[in-house]
Formats: C-alpha cells, sequence, structure tokens
C-alpha cells in the first residue's frame, strides 16, 4: 500500500518535522536537492547543460540545492530565476548565496518581462511552483510554460521537483496551465495530483524520494491510499479441504432480451476471480443462449409479465452475495426485482449499470441503500445519481464519491481513469489500469469480480479496493498482451487467472 497525499497533509507533514520533531528545513532540503540532482544525472549526458528554473519559494530553493549538486558533479548549469526577490523565503535565500559564490551563473527576471528559454539544455529542471500552489497561473507564467514546452518538443528533457508547476496536488486539476515533464521527482509520499487526471498526464515517470519524513500521529488514517500487485496477497486464501460452497455463491440478476452479454460477463468474471458457484437469474429468453455461452454456471430464468418474488427469495438464501444491474433493463419487472431485492435482502450486494439507472430514476430507492451495497456507477452515471454534472464531478471526483457515501452509507466505487473507492477504510485510489479498458463489458466484468470476492468473505469496503486493483492489474495484463486499441472486456476476463497466480 502506498499512501497518497494532497496539499493540506503535505504541509502539515513538513510543519510537523521542522516545527515539533526539530528536522532542520535545510536538511530536509539537502536530501531532496539529491534525490533531483541523482534523477538529473540519469536524464543528461556529462557534457550536457542543464537549466535549472527556480521561483522564489521553497520548491526553487530545491532547484538552487540540485544545481549546486550537478555543478559539483562536472554539469554546466545555468538558474533561471522567476519571480520577485521579495517573495523568497529564507532557505531560498541561503541557497541562492551558496549558488553565487560557487559561480553558477543565474539569470533574473521579474514578472513584468517576458520569459524565454534559449536553445542548446539537454535538460529543464522545473522548480519553479511545488505542491502549495493553489491559484491559476498568471500570464507570465504561462508564457514560461508555454517555453519549456516547446524546448521539450525541440528535444530537451523536463524533469519537475515535486510535482509539475501548475498542477494542483490535491486534486491534478491544472491552474491554468502546466509544465508537462517527462519524471518527476517528489518527496515523501506521492502526491494525489500526480495520480489523478489531467495531473498524471503532466508527471511523466514518477519517483518517491523517500527524505525522511515521520508522520504526525493519525495522519495515515486521513491520507488516501492506493495498492500495487503485491497488495492481492491479502485475498483470501483457498484452504485446500474446500468446495465450491466454501468459496462462495454468486447471485446474478443480469441480462433482458436480447441482452445476454453483459450477464455472461459478469458471471465468467466472478467464477475467474474465485466464486465458487455462479447462478444468473435472467429473463427467460435467455436462459439457453447463458447455459451454451457458460455452462458452469446455473441459469434461472423468469417471466418479465410476472417474475416469481418467492423463487427469487429462495435463490437470495442460496447465495453468497449479490451481484444486480448488469445489462438488465430499466423495464417495469426490472425496477419491481430491484425494489424487492433492495428492501428485502441484506446479502452484500453490487449494484452496477441498470441497477444504478433505476435508482436515478426512482429515487425512493436510494432510501434502502446501506453499508451491505457497492455502487459502481462511472462519471455519467454518477451524474444522474446526484444531480450533479459531469464536468462537476469530473473535477472533484473524491468529493462527490464520500458526499455519496455520507448521504446514503454505500461503499462508493467512482469508476474513472483513476477509479475512487469511498468506504469505511477511507479512500483508495486505483494506480492500475488503461485507457484500453474502455470498452464495452469493462464494467461488467468489475461488478462479477466484485461478487465473487464479497461471497469469499471479504467485507466489502476491502472487496471493492481488491476489486479494483485486480481489474486494473488484469487490463493492464491484458493490453500488455493485445495491446490498448485491440482489448476487449473479454480479454481482462481472460488475464485475471495469470495475475492472481503471481501475485497470490
Amino acid at each position: 500500500m502506498r499512501y497518497l497525499t494532497d496539499s493540506s497533509q503535505m504541509k502539515a507533514i513538513d510543519s510537523y518535522n521542522i516545527e515539533e520533531l526539530g528536522i532542520p528545513s535545510l536538511v530536509l532540503m539537502e536530501r531532496a536537492a539529491y534525490a533531483v540532482s541523482a534523477e538529473a544525472e540519469q536524464m543528461s549526458s556529462q557534457n550536457g547543460s542543464v537549466l535549472v528554473i527556480c521561483g522564489m519559494g521553497n520548491n526553487g530553493a530545491d532547484g538552487l540545492a540540485a544545481a549546486r549538486m550537478l555543478k559539483l558533479h562536472g554539469r554546466k548549469v545555468k538558474v533561471l530565476l522567476c519571480g520577485k526577490a521579495s517573495h523568497s523565503t529564507k532557505e531560498h535565500s541561503i541557497q541562492l548565496a551558496i549558488t553565487e559564490k560557487l559561480g553558477i551563473p543565474a539569470v533574473t527576471a521579474d514578472s513584468r518581462q517576458e520569459y524565454s528559454i534559449e536553445n542548446g539544455f539537454e535538460l529543464i529542471i522545473d522548480a519553479l511552483f511545488g505542491v502549495g500552489l493553489s491559484r491559476p497561473l498568471n500570464k507570465t507564467f504561462i508564457e514560461l510554460t508555454d517555453a519549456i514546452e516547446r524546448a521539450r518538443i525541440s528535444g530537451a528533457k523536463v524533469l519537475a521537483v515535486d510535482i509539475p508547476s501548475g498542477v494542483s496536488a490535491s486534486d491534478g486539476q491544472i491552474l491554468g496551465a502546466a509544465v508537462k515533464a517527462d519524471a518527476t521527482v517528489t518527496f515523501g509520499f506521492e502526491k494525489l495530483g500526480l495520480v489523478l487526471y489531467p495531473g498524471a498526464f503532466y508527471c511523466g515517470k514518477k519517483k518517491v524520494a523517500d527524505i525522511g519524513f515521520s508522520l504526525p500521529n493519525g495522519m495515515e488514517s486521513r491520507m488516501a491510499y492506493t495498492f500495487g500487485p503485491e497488495d492481492l496477497r491479502r485475498l483470501p486464501k483457498r484452504p485446500a479441504d474446500g468446495n465450491k460452497g466454501t468459496f462462495g455463491k454468486v447471485l446474478l440478476a443480469a441480462g433482458s432480451k436480447r441482452m445476454s452479454g453483459a450477464a455472461y460477463m459478469s458471471a465468467l468474471a466472478s467464477y475467474r476471480s474465485g466464486a465458487g458457484l455462479v447462478q444468473i437469474y435472467t429473463v427467460k429468453e435467455n436462459v439457453q443462449v447463458l447455459k451454451t455461452m457458460l455452462p458452469e454456471a446455473i441459469v434461472t430464468g423468469f417471466d418479465r409479465e410476472h417474475p416469481d418474488m418467492e423463487e427469487l427469495a429462495d435463490l437470495c438464501r442460496w447465495a453468497d452475495a449479490l451481484v444486480a444491474g448488469p445489462g438488465f433493463s430499466t423495464e417495469s419487472y426490472a425496477e419491481q426485482i430491484l425494489h424487492w431485492l433492495l428492501k428485502n435482502v441484506t446479502l452484500p450486494k453490487v449494484l452496477d449499470a441498470d441497477a444504478l439507472n433505476l435508482i436515478a430514476r426512482h429515487c425512493e430507492l436510494a432510501g434502502y441503500l446501506d453499508g451491505s451495497a457497492v455502487i459502481t456507477p462511472h462519471i455519467g452515471e454518477m451524474s444522474r445519481l446526484t444531480g450533479k454534472t459531469v464536468d462537476e464531478i469530473k473535477k472533484a471526483p473524491i468529493a462527490a464519491a464520500l458526499e455519496f457515501r455520507e448521504q446514503h452509507g454505500a461503499v462508493c466505487v467512482l469508476k474513472d481513469a483513476r477509479t475512487a473507492v469511498v468506504s469505511e477504510n477511507g479512500i483508495y485510489i486505483s494506480s492500475s489500469g488503461n485507457s484500453g479498458m474502455a470498452t464495452g463489458g469493462s464494467g461488467d466484468v468489475l461488478s462479477g469480480i466484485l461478487g465473487g470476492l464479497l461471497a469469499a468473505g471479504m467485507n466489502v469496503g476491502d472487496a471493492a479496493e481488491m476489486g479494483v486493483c485486480l481489474h486494473g492489474l488484469a487490463g493492464d495484463a491484458a493490453a500488455e498482451r493485445c495491446g490498448m486499441h485491440a482489448m476487449m472486456a473479454t480479454d481482462i476476463i481472460s488475464c485475471l487467472g495469470a495475475v492472481l497466480k503471481e501475485w497470490t
């Protein structure tokens, strides 16, 4: 597990280490600068020229210290100072005095002048603004980011210090304009703005440098986090003397007339994620085709005109977990079944696709949501559920998911390029997955994975986080095998086994 910080948390961590623990800020700065200079040496040749662009805050001071280290290692270094000298921090003044004594050439400009970057630099280090930036860049600094981008297009590499200037550390939004880096060295902890889009587009290769931060008591519980493949080892073990009942039974209410694919993919994904038995509850028109497509599944058909609730109650007593919604339609029979399930079933449940569309249409259904439910909306479905615009949710996905959970108690899996999971555990942000997964059926696969993990006995928060992680890792494996342009949802399913075999 890797912790992710926002701007305010990073400031609190910095303050705690300097003011309460008594670590001098210049000590932390030296360690940060060493990490930047080491990466800079990897990105440039011994004879190459390096331009370090420094603001007047401590991010700029980090850049000045890195420039000194590069100079001492034989690199040709030049500094471009940007901003008013009156805004210089104490640490910045100290670092600047050292660079001046070492004879490192520096060009000073103020905000009234147009910044320009001459040709010939092999590497540009962006130490303009750090994680504290909260306001949009002004016109002059936008021109500077444009100049850096022109230099990058012309062949210079760009290394960002802590975060690319112009990217919000808290949410990845672009504050007017931003530097596009080939690599970013960030300090202590990965920043949310480096993981969430659009900020993730700008950071390039990320390196987290340990510069000696300690966390204040209780800080971990307030930080977002993400998983790597090694975290899959937390999945339930399969006892050697288990049977198909031991490994969980999933009831899947899915599919509609002439729409059996979603039910098939969700059921297959449940099996591939470890479920012992999967029973598909679908319209009777789908029974034969689903039995043929997935003979391992139990398939029970119902009459669309008169669904049998006693039969459904028996199926729920049989099951360990419920998945409802993939391809289920929003017709009256689907609303009737969903209403009964939400009102009467206490099983851990995944609500996806048409189940969410029905809840959005029939607001009273949201009143039945509670901590046993995992909802899996994409941005459009979340817009319908909440009344917020797509743009509002895209700009603040974590806030939207938190608000929904606070109102309804359900675990919220808000699907996007970086899926956010808000549960009793906290805030999980996916760091696996790729754009090839933006294909029909991918969400059905996720719902099936979640159902399989819930049936195995995982609690709803853990299952949601692990399911999203596993789904993304399988998507990455599928992209490696097929390429992102060609991959389909079934390719994600076919890679689940290899991912689980390698990491569990």
